[in-house]
């Protein structure tokens, strides 16, 4: 039985060629603006949640209306500069992220249909080799470095015994 063919797609290496150009010019665009973090960093800091950024735009505004509350240790021009920016980047990223996911979706199907297509041809080589085909023999046994253990199950999947 064959599986179902979800994608059927032929990406021209112009169109890839374009997005990597595209993907790098944006990274180089952006690469003087950006912050790098350790992951153990990114724990521990606070962070500004969707709840926080009304918060946090009210304090700009008050720290321009009313200067004299501004504390010793608040640099509210710096304040405001890192809100900007954040909100600038949040639409950017947001697209970002669709990007990657309409991507990782379409890697995996497609991924997942080669390798089902992989394993029906390697299925069938598997029996034309029981056969006794020479030919089917020697592509089998390359093949079948694949699955070093737990062949069984993957070979069933490939149509085999």
């Amino acid at each position: 039985m064959m599986s179902k063919n979800q994608i059927s797609v032929e990406i021209p290496q112009e169109i890839i060629t374009q997005v990597s150009s595209k993907f790098q010019e944006i990274k180089d665009l952006l690469a003087p603006y950006m912050g790098n973090m350790t992951v153990e960093e990114r724990k521990t800091l606070p962070k500004m949640s969707d709840k926080s950024v009304a918060f946090v735009n009210k304090v700009i505004e008050y720290t321009i209306a009313n200067p004299k509350f501004v504390p010793t240790m608040m640099d509210a021009q710096e304040c405001k500069k890192d809100y900007t920016a954040n909100q600038a980047l949040l639409p950017l990223y947001a697209v970002s992220q669709q990007v990657g996911e309409m991507m990782k979706d379409t890697i995996m199907l497609t991924g997942h249909e080669a390798y089902v297509q992989a394993l029906y041809y390697y299925g069938s080589v598997k029996l034309a080799a029981r056969a006794g085909d020479a030919e089917a023999k020697t592509i089998a046994e390359d093949l079948s470095k694949r699955f070093p253990r737990g062949k069984a199950s993957l070979e069933n999947k490939a149509g085999g015994i």
